[in-house]
């Protein structure tokens, strides 16, 4: 799905067409990833409900609200700037009705789990202080609840993206003097490493959001980061040769500086 809708970039520069056909995408997925009658394992029908299902409800609801948002957009720098601004509220009163999830979420916690994320978990489970979305065949309520905060985490990356264009700087004032100087490639590799070591948001945060972050930190567009990855994993030698090449510096480094006493360079 990610492979496919990363592809869309290069066939229409009108963003509505592309955030169209990238909806139409998930939700063609959507309808496909179904929830098993029967789990082998407890810990697969977790997986699922937990991870796997609320994933690809994640960019449904990701492009959805993008579609709207960005056939809303107001004319002018200004107003968009405004525009952009408000659309924060409503990410954080959701966040905030379901504190206690989102907690949950953010740390990353598993000891609820069977509770949250079994068929059977929640039926005698007190531990909401508002109601929770409906559940469906293939999803679990608390699931439902993931998918939003996931998908209003890769919004608020992209509205972060946006303002810091409108406002002629990075995001959160970032400096565009410091540059990254080596491959694309290299910087999808290092994308990659932080989402898969988790050292994000506690694993929670989403490769596009962390590719959106390091696009606008070194001034690199990463828009096919997602086709850069497969080419990265068919590599005939090493896979991780720049995450190879920066512990190698790093050690030379480190003995220089036990031979110098200095920390900097």
């Amino acid at each position: 799905m990610k492979e496919e809708i990363a592809a869309i970039g290069s066939t229409s520069s009108n963003p509505l067409v592309r955030t169209e056909q990238a909806y139409l995408i998930a939700s063609d997925y959507c309808s496909k990833v179904k929830a098993s009658d029967v789990f082998d394992t407890q810990e697969s029908e977790i997986e699922f409900f937990k991870k796997i299902r609320p994933g690809f409800e994640a960019e449904l609801i990701y492009f959805g609200e993008l579609y709207y948002l960005i056939s809303s957009l107001p004319e002018g720098k200004k107003n968009r700037i405004k525009y952009l601004e408000s659309q924060y509220v409503p990410i954080m009163m959701y966040r905030r009705r379901y504190q206690s999830l989102y907690e949950y979420w953010c740390l990353d916690r598993s000891d609820l789990d069977q509770q949250l994320f079994a068929r059977q978990g929640l039926k005698d489970f007190i531990f909401f202080s508002r109601p929770l979305p409906h559940g469906d065949p293939n999803s679990l309520p608390v699931g439902k609840v993931f998918a939003r905060f996931r998908a209003y985490q890769e919004l608020h990356g992209y509205l972060q993206k946006e303002l810091g264009k409108l406002s002629n700087k990075g995001v959160n004032g970032i400096n565009h003097s410091i540059r990254w100087t080596a491959t694309k490639a290299a910087l999808v590799e290092l994308a990659y490493a932080l989402k898969a070591s988790g050292a994000i948001n506690n694993g929670n945060a989403s490769i596009r959001d962390i590719a959106t972050h390091l696009e606008n930190a070194f001034h690199q567009d990463l828009s096919q980061f997602y086709r850069t990855f497969q080419e990265i994993r068919i590599r005939k030698n090493s896979r991780t040769t720049f995450l190879d090449r920066l512990k190698d510096k790093l050690e030379r480094w480190m003995d220089n500086t036990d031979l110098n006493s200095r920390g900097d360079i």
